[in-house]
């Protein structure tokens, strides 16, 4: 579920617009109903009819509730919690929701990225099955690590990309490495 597209305040006219811009799978019946409560943990929105207004967007996902008959679930959602479930988040509590580049290494293969959203609303976007970089969503889940190259507070989105962009043109340059990234920031060249 890609929730960086979601906008606070903004009315998506029905659930399939919603999940159009989720980029996830529109569902039905019950498939549907357990997709809204996955929702939750990552937004909170109402309903006007079948309108999805969204209230505000979690910097760190609700923990997933486990109802299941013999299981203890939580519905805390405890960074410190999160940062067990995700040790290759190597970035300190204090930094997380900073802005800059990073980098995310797996033996030699490396990927330069950036954010302006914070560390680890970034980290937690590449996490997921549906992340539009399919080749990161797998370096992570095979143990990549994910950490800060350079902290740019109060930069613009175009400064951060002008920076990350000078570390992608730095890696693809060193033969220790081998760069992931397909384009510079943005796409370009």
């Amino acid at each position: 579920m890609n929730v960086s597209k979601l906008e606070t305040n903004r009315i998506y006219k029905n659930y399939k617009k919603l999940c159009n811009v989720l980029n996830v799978n529109v569902k039905g019946g019950k498939s549907k109903q357990l997709q809204i409560i996955e929702m939750k943990r990552y937004f909170k929105f109402h309903n006007e009819g079948n309108k999805f207004i969204i209230d505000e967007i979690l910097d760190i996902p609700e923990d997933k509730v486990d109802n299941r008959k013999g299981h203890s679930g939580t519905s805390e959602g405890s960074r410190n919690n999160n940062r067990k479930e995700f040790p290759n988040f190597l970035i300190s509590l204090e930094d997380e929701v900073k802005t800059g580049v990073y980098k995310i290494t797996l033996d030699k293969d490396i990927y330069i990225g950036s954010t302006i959203s914070g560390f680890r609303n970034r980290f937690l976007q590449h996490n997921f099955k549906n992340n539009p970089i399919p080749n990161i969503f797998n370096m992570l889940k095979n143990g990549a690590t994910f950490e800060i190259v350079e902290i740019c507070e109060e930069m613009s989105e175009p400064e951060i990309r002008k920076i990350e962009n000078r570390y992608i043109n730095e890696y693809k340059t060193d033969n220790k490495w081998n760069l992931i990234n397909i384009n510079n920031a943005w796409g370009n060249k």
